[in-house]
């Protein structure tokens, strides 16, 4: 891959996908009212400017912490970091790009892009500071992933359900904490070196608060499903049998994070771990047979 493409982070895109769930769901909501096509057409180019936006927070980023990338086992092959590409032509690469989300964003719909500005805002924010704070850090990666489902049903022009916000904060909140414990135990004593703020979690600190945002994942998500208002939605309760698939791919990545030595990167697990990939599926087709069976 050309370093000014694999700058980018093609591979990381995929987080950004959750900007269609919100769409998504509507489909099987009795309640929601939409254009189907029209919304879906929005979503999908909100989902491509989230990339876009995305990619240039990764350009900043690497620019920013090339000193830092560099005394890190993986990071240090980044284009930058490594030296394969010129901080002078990876920040033109940076202002071409926001250049098009800025002229872009407003045909998909003026709130979404006050929301994809303050995404921007915020994710900027954490490459210089917030990502030195304790806990703060990781409690703003959880909000850039609620920022980007809102975003999506602000760009369909459905309501965004609190019970799907609040889920996609646990369950980001989870991976970043699984990833902070990755990188803390893989770092070890070069931790500081790296990133400072790594010296401030203490693997058993880190292994306790993952439990405790596992169980409120689950339990927000079980609640969710049997909640009055979905089933005012839905017409009946069968998406409680997702639940399962839930307490598997949770309790899957928790596996994977302290028994495996992986999660450091979440969207490489996704792609790559057979039995992530098979519940998934499954989680997907039953989500399907239960929202779109009417009996």
């Amino acid at each position: 891959m050309h370093p000014s493409i694999e700058l980018l982070r093609p591979r990381q895109w995929l987080k950004n996908g959750i900007v269609l769930a919100g769409f998504l769901f509507a489909l099987a909501d009795t309640q929601q009212k939409m254009d189907a096509v029209g919304a879906a057409a929005r979503c999908f180019a909100a989902l491509a400017l989230f990339c876009v936006v995305s990619s240039v927070i990764y350009i900043i980023n690497d620019i920013h912490d090339a000193e830092e990338d560099r005394a890190h086992p993986e990071k240090r092959t980044r284009p930058i970091a490594s030296g394969r590409l010129a901080p002078r032509v990876a920040l033109l690469e940076c202002v071409a790009l926001l250049a098009v989300a800025v002229m872009c964003a407003p045909f998909v719909g003026q709130r979404f892009a006050l929301i994809l500005a303050a995404y921007f805002v915020m994710q900027t924010a954490y490459t210089f500071v917030l990502k030195r704070l304790v806990l703060v850090d990781v409690f703003v990666i959880a909000a850039g992933f609620v920022m980007r489902v809102y975003a999506g049903t602000v760009a369909a022009g459905v309501k965004a359900s609190m019970w799907l916000l609040l889920c996609t904060f646990s369950v980001a909140l989870f991976l970043a904490l699984c990833k902070r414990y990755h990188e803390r135990v893989a770092l070890g004593a070069g931790a500081a070196s790296h990133r400072k703020v790594l010296t401030q979690y203490d693997p058993r600190f880190l292994s306790h608060i993952i439990t405790a945002t596992a169980a409120l994942t689950i339990i927000c998500y079980a609640i969710y499903t049997l909640s009055p208002q979905t089933v005012d939605k839905f017409g009946h309760e069968r998406l409680v049998a997702t639940v399962p698939f839930v307490v598997f791919g949770i309790y899957r990545y928790a596996y994977l994070v302290f028994c495996a030595d992986k999660g450091g990167k979440p969207e490489r697990v996704v792609t790559t771990d057979i039995p992530t990939i098979v519940n998934f599926l499954i989680y997907t087709a039953v989500c399907v047979a239960v929202l779109a069976v009417k009996l």
